[in-house]
């Protein structure tokens, strides 16, 4: 009775004795193994899986069986020992990946691999943002030592050839060279404050976060408001990390918001510093850090590479809320843990 009650299991089984030999097989087993029960029996398990896989009887495992003809199959091995036998029997159940319903061990080891790529995908971003700092200040740097003092330079000559012409037109052309090298300076001062702007330092986050609402508020029309409720004021390192990811929420809203007001708000909690932006525009059903959108991935990835944490919420015609958390002492090379 029990010997009919295997051979018609709808798993494949085989039995192994103590020393990997099979004992048993179901109908089920045959056909999964393409071998009959007398081909099974007295095989070692070593001949029937590649690489001789560790079973075991805590969780499934994943292997590969040989089939005839050289080919291979990859299944999930679920093992267990027959209670209250001492001659140390044990049954596998073996399950074909490429069946619905199976494929635990399967599961659990793509679970794996995407933690790990998960954890591999953090480090990448964790230095692609440190990198992007460093290369930031090195080009702000570059431009104001070298590039503004040349135009500046530049500038000085002209001032001086001025003096030494009369003709209108030369006057006129010295004019537009001049205009231009003007307007290159601008552009020069405003990378460098994009980079790293003075006020930031200077005058505090605030400050900062003052005018890059006012650059939007000039740029795309709208009403900006800062709530600083600050009771003092976050160390520069904190206060960069905060300036950076408030740099890509404005310009978000700049440019996919099409919103009349955006309102920031600066406040402290949990020992750390929270950060509100806040719009009205059109919002958005599905936001997703994808990486065709790597702005919002980074800005979730700064937050909680310094141990902090990042939302963002919307939905259609109600706006944009986003809103980050960092711990006090945090810095763009922070390596915390988010909580």
């Amino acid at each position: 009775m029990y010997w009919q009650a295997f051979r018609a299991a709808p798993e494949a089984l085989i039995v192994l004795d103590a020393a990997g030999v099979v004992r048993l097989a179901s109908s089920a087993a045959e056909a999964l193994f393409q071998r009959t029960t007398a081909d099974l029996v007295g095989r070692r398990v070593a001949e029937l899986f590649a690489g001789d896989p560790a079973f075991s009887t805590e969780r499934p495992v994943a292997a590969t069986v040989r089939l005839p003809g050289g080919r291979e199959l990859a299944v999930d091995v679920r093992a267990r020992t027959l209670e209250g036998d001492p001659s140390g029997l044990l049954v596998l159940a073996v399950d074909d990946q490429s069946q619905p319903g199976h494929s635990r061990a399967s599961l659990e080891q793509r679970i794996a691999r995407l933690t790990v790529t998960g954890q591999e995908q953090g480090d990448l971003l964790g230095d692609l943002i440190v990198t992007q700092e460093r290369e930031r200040a090195r080009i702000a740097a570059g431009v104001h030592d070298d590039s503004l003092q040349v135009i500046t330079a530049a500038t000085l000559r002209l001032q001086h050839l001025r003096r030494r012409l009369s003709d209108p037109a030369d006057l006129a052309i010295l004019d537009r060279l001049e205009g231009s090298l003007v307007q290159a300076a601008a552009r020069l001062r405003r990378l460098i404050f994009d980079f790293r702007p003075p006020r930031l330092s200077d005058d505090g986050l605030a400050a900062a976060t003052g005018d890059l609402l006012d650059d939007l508020a000039e740029q795309h029309g709208l009403e900006v408001t800062v709530e600083d409720r600050l009771t003092a004021e976050p160390a520069l390192p904190t206060r960069l990390l905060l300036y950076r990811m408030l740099q890509e929420a404005v310009a978000n809203v700049g440019k996919h918001a099409d919103a009349d007001r955006c309102t920031v708000t600066l406040g402290e909690q949990d020992g750390g510093y929270l950060v509100r932006v806040v719009d009205d525009g059109a919002g958005a059903e599905n936001l997703r850090t994808d990486p065709g959108h790597l702005g919002l991935l980074l800005m979730r990835e700064r937050a909680e590479l310094a141990g902090g944490w990042f939302r963002i919420s919307s939905g259609p015609g109600l706006g944009t809320t986003v809103t980050f958390w960092v711990p006090r002492g945090a810095d763009l090379e922070s390596k915390g843990a988010s909580p």
